[in-house]
C-alpha cells in the first residue's frame, strides 16, 4: 500500500505542477471519451515487453485520431523507423512504469492521457505524424492557387483558425530543436461563415498586400546576415533567390502573407513598387508585411501613401539598391551599417523596431495611428497560427482600417 501511495503522489504532483504552471490543462476529451479496454491492455503488454514499441505507438495514434488525446500542434518528426532497423527509441523506457500503473488502474485515465499529451507535444514521445488524420479531407481544403498539394502534405493542427499543414518529414534544426521547415495554411470549409466576415473576396475595397521579396533575399545565406555575423566581408551585396513553393520563412512574414492571400487580398512584391512607384496610387489601402529592406523609391512611395497598414514592426528599416541586370541587392544604409550608430537607414521617425519586433506572443496586440496609417505593437507571424478570437478580430480590423 505504501508503494502505491508514493507512486500515485508522484503522478499527482506532476499533474498539478503542470496544470498550475499553465503548461498542461486537463484534457476534457479524455474525460468525455470512452477509452477502449484494448488500449490499456496494449500499454501493459508493451511495458511488460510482450509487444513492440511500434504496437504501443499504434495505440497512441488511435487515441489522437479519435480525439481522446487532443493535440493542437503536432511536432515535426521524421518518419519513425521500425525498431528492427533503428536503435533509436520513440518512447523512453521510463514511461513503462506509468504504463504498468495505468494498466493496473493505479493511475487514472485522465492523468495518463494528459501525461501522454504533454510528452508528445514536447517531443519526448515521437509519433509518426503521417499517421495522424486531419479532421477535414485534404481535397476539401481551399489553398492559395500557387500551392500544389500531394500525398506528402499532412495536417498537424486542425484546431486553429486556419487549417495548418506541413510537408511530411521536412524538418529543420532551429536552436537545437527539430521544427517544421515550412507551413501551409488552408481554409476549412466548415468555417466559411467566419472567413466571409474577414475576407475581401466579395468586398469592393481596393487593397493590396506587399510581399517582402527583398527581405527574403537579404536573409538568404550567404547574405547580409552572413556579413553581420562577421563571416563574410563582401556579403553586403547578395544575389536574387528564386521564390520556392514554401517561401514562408518566419523572417519574411510568409504565414501572414498566406493568410491574407487566402482571404482574397491581391499581392504585389517589392520589385513591383521599386520599378513602378506609382503603382501604389491605384490602391486605397496598402498592407506592408515585414518589408525590412527597401529601396529609396519604395520608401518614398510607401510613406507618401495616405493609408498604409504596417502589419509587422521593423518595416522600412534599411536602405538597399537593386541591380536588375546582375540580379543583386546591395546594403546602402541601416542596421548599424556603414556606421555602428546608424539604426534605421532612412532615419524614419516612425520606426517601431524596438521593442515591438521581439514580441512574437502578441498577448496584447494593438494598432496605433501614425501620420500615414497604422502600426502594430508586436510581431504577429505566430498569431496567424492561433485559434482565439484575437486573430478573428485582427483580420476584421485589417479589413476595416
Amino acid at each position: 500500500m505504501r508503494v502505491f501511495q508514493i507512486r500515485y503522489s508522484i503522478v499527482l504532483i506532476l499533474s498539478f505542477s503542470l496544470i498550475g504552471s499553465g503548461i498542461l490543462v486537463p484534457n476534457s476529451s479524455a474525460q468525455d471519451a470512452q477509452i477502449p479496454n484494448w488500449i490499456k491492455d496494449v500499454a501493459g503488454w508493451w511495458a511488460s515487453g510482450d509487444i513492440s514499441e511500434i504496437e504501443f505507438l499504434t495505440g497512441i495514434e488511435y487515441l489522437i485520431n479519435n480525439n481522446i488525446i487532443s493535440i493542437d500542434f503536432v511536432p515535426c518528426n521524421d518518419k519513425i523507423q521500425s525498431q528492427t532497423t533503428s536503435s533509436s527509441k520513440s518512447v523512453p523506457d521510463w514511461i513503462k512504469n506509468n504504463a504498468i500503473w495505468w494498466s493496473e488502474n493505479l493511475i487514472g485515465d485522465i492523468d495518463f492521457i494528459n501525461g501522454l499529451q504533454y510528452l508528445i507535444e514536447h517531443k519526448i514521445i515521437k509519433i509518426d505524424n503521417k499517421k495522424i488524420l486531419g479532421k477535414v479531407p485534404l481535397e476539401d481544403i481551399k489553398f492559395s492557387s500557387s500551392w500544389q498539394i500531394d500525398k506528402n502534405i499532412l495536417a498537424f493542427a486542425q484546431s486553429a483558425f486556419f487549417e495548418i499543414y506541413g510537408v511530411y518529414g521536412e524538418c529543420i534544426i532551429d536552436d537545437g530543436d527539430q521544427v517544421w521547415k515550412s507551413l501551409l495554411l488552408g481554409l476549412n470549409p466548415n468555417k466559411m461563415d467566419m472567413y466571409n466576415e474577414v475576407a475581401v473576396w466579395n468586398d469592393p475595397q481596393n487593397t493590396v498586400v506587399v510581399y517582402p521579396y527583398f527581405t527574403f533575399v537579404a536573409y538568404n545565406e550567404p547574405g547580409f546576415y552572413t556579413y553581420f555575423r562577421g563571416e563574410c566581408d563582401d556579403c553586403t551585396t547578395t544575389k536574387f533567390v528564386p521564390p520556392t513553393l514554401f517561401y514562408n520563412e518566419y523572417v519574411t512574414s510568409g504565414i501572414g502573407h498566406q493568410a491574407l492571400t487566402l482571404l482574397g487580398y491581391p499581392t504585389i512584391t517589392d520589385t513591383d513598387i521599386d520599378q513602378n512607384p506609382g503603382i501604389l496610387q491605384q490602391f486605397d489601402k496598402v498592407i506592408i508585411l515585414h518589408n525590412e529592406y527597401v529601396t529609396r523609391a519604395m520608401f518614398d512611395a510607401i510613406t507618401s501613401h495616405p493609408n498604409v497598414v504596417y502589419l509587422y514592426p521593423n518595416a522600412l528599416y534599411a536602405e538597399i539598391e537593386v541591380d536588375y541586370v546582375d540580379e543583386t541587392i546591395t546594403l546602402i544604409r541601416g542596421h548599424n551599417y556603414p556606421e555602428p550608430e546608424i539604426s534605421n537607414g532612412f532615419d524614419w521617425e516612425f520606426d517601431n523596431t524596438h521593442p515591438y519586433e521581439y514580441d512574437s506572443l502578441c498577448a496584447d496586440m494593438k494598432f496605433y495611428q501614425i501620420e500615414n496609417g497604422w502600426m502594430t505593437n508586436c510581431y504577429p507571424e505566430n498569431f496567424f497560427l492561433k485559434n482565439h478570437i484575437g486573430l478573428f478580430n485582427l483580420l476584421k480590423t485589417i479589413k476595416n482600417l
